[in-house]
């Protein structure tokens, strides 16, 4: 009789029962969640997410969220409800039209709702940049491309529509 055989079939017994395990426990949260990311912008080895949350639990007036978030090797968000966001779109606005060769900060704002507080800093320059700094995980910044500022609006304007059904 061949050991090998004997040892594997009661492993991946265990990895099929495990599995079974995990999805029937997540299936109560998949349902109770619903994460879509609405675009991905990448730049060398950095991403910039734009994501949007239904939780299905809370109350209507505050079951959606957004996020903006940054992924280096590190990964940092910032979440906005529709106020905020209709104020990230404002700063977007005054980046685009402030273009240059050098940076200059076009405006922040401070995540409300949350346990970390994280800080957004919008700058004009070369294209647009994000920073996303917060006391736990520290300071993650993104530079957009100017080639990539067009499908940026567009998710802007997908993340409020979102906000509005």
């Amino acid at each position: 009789m061949n050991m090998s055989h004997l040892v594997r079939t009661p492993i991946y017994g265990l990895i099929i029962v495990v599995t079974v395990g995990f999805s029937v426990l997540a299936s109560p949260l998949q349902a109770r969640i619903q994460l879509d990311i609405v675009a991905k912008f990448r730049n060398a080895d950095l991403e910039l997410d734009v994501v949007t949350i239904v939780d299905s639990e809370v109350e209507a007036s505050k079951s959606k969220v957004a996020l903006l978030g940054i992924a280096t090797p590190l990964r940092s968000s910032f979440s906005f409800r529709l106020v905020e966001w209709l104020s990230l779109i404002d700063l977007w606005s005054k980046a685009v039209k402030a273009q240059s060769d050098s940076w200059r900060v076009i405006g922040s704002m401070t995540e409300t709702e949350t346990s970390d507080v994280s800080h957004l800093t919008i700058s004009a320059g070369p294209g647009v940049k994000f920073v996303i700094s917060s006391s736990q995980k520290g300071i993650v910044t993104f530079i957009l491309s100017k080639d990539d500022m067009g499908g940026f609006e567009k998710a802007l304007y997908q993340v409020k529509e979102f906000f509005s059904r």
